[in-house]
């Protein structure tokens, strides 16, 4: 473990503890989050190593790997994620322009999305750090599935669309992985980054409770304002933010089950917080950036 000294994407050392949240899946255990003065990310503190990671995903609750689970709240998890592949691969062509081309999926898990993706015609690449989780991928799928250090061999301006879905708030250096997408697109190609929105209703409303923080899974805590600062630094133009409602009422039932409460209460948070939402697109419990090169 590591206590974070400055931000690790602006590097500013002028950090506030905001909130102190517990691991809720996994140990009890309690972590700060710090936020930056400068451009206003957040981040958890103290960090897991990349050795140290692995254990806090360790655990059947863990739903991003749970392909088995008949829980009422994993059977929710699985048919959104079935609603939400079909959505990304419209966003997908809508925003790329293009109907098959090469896809880099950073981040792929067991690999349902790079599935869908490679069955509709697309050449597919995964990125996965978990070594079990790719061999499940690789054994359910049967896909190309590489580690991250593998990644950064792979040629330059090859992929026509870089995905990160729930990605980026895992890594240890999220600056590094986008310079290693940005590098790895074609002049033309398209980039999706899926994150939490701890501005959301839904975040301001549970607060340290708010399941989307999931420390220490999620290393980094990622706002609108933030994005578009990181973009420019980033020399990436952004395209389009899209929300995601499903994921407010998903969140809320699980924040909701953190503080003792039932699954109706989370709903009815996550109905208000969608409301909100609907004026403003920046204020949903989860967004989809859409950005391409300068």
């Amino acid at each position: 473990m590591k206590s974070i000294t400055h931000c690790s994407l602006c590097g500013d050392r002028n950090l506030t503890i905001v909130l102190k949240a517990k691991d809720w899946l996994v140990t009890k255990e309690i972590f700060d989050i710090f936020e930056c003065s400068r451009c206003k990310s957040r981040h958890t503190s103290p960090i897991p190593d990349e050795q140290e990671i692995s254990r806090y995903y360790n655990s059947e609750e863990y739903r991003p790997h749970n392909l088995k689970s008949q829980k009422i709240s994993d059977f929710i998890y699985r048919t959104i994620r079935g609603i939400m592949i079909e959505k990304k691969r419209k966003w997908i062509r809508d925003f790329s322009g293009l109907k098959r081309g090469r896809l880099l999926d950073v981040g792929s898990g067991t690999g349902e999305f790079a599935a869908s993706m490679r069955n509709n015609g697309w050449e597919v690449c995964c990125v996965e750090s978990s070594k079990h989780i790719r061999s499940i991928a690789k054994e359910n799928y049967s896909l190309d599935v590489i580690s991250p250090d593998v990644w950064s061999e792979k040629k330059k301006g090859f992929f026509d669309v870089i995905t990160f879905w729930h990605t980026l708030e895992h890594v240890h250096d999220p600056k590094l992985y986008i310079e290693m997408a940005r590098s790895q697109l074609s002049k033309k190609g398209t980039i999706f980054i899926g994150v939490p929105n701890f501005l959301s209703y839904d975040g301001n409303f549970y607060a340290e409770n708010w399941a989307a923080y999931d420390v220490p899974r999620h290393l980094t805590h990622f706002s609108p304002s933030f994005m578009d600062k990181f973009f420019d630094v980033l020399n990436l133009k952004l395209l389009e933010v899209i929300g995601l409602p499903f994921d407010s009422y998903y969140v809320s039932m699980l924040s909701a089950k953190n503080l003792g409460g039932n699954f109706i209460s989370g709903l009815w948070t996550g109905f208000i917080s969608n409301k909100k939402a609907k004026a403003e697109t920046k204020l949903f419990s989860s967004l989809i950036y859409v950005v391409k090169p300068k």
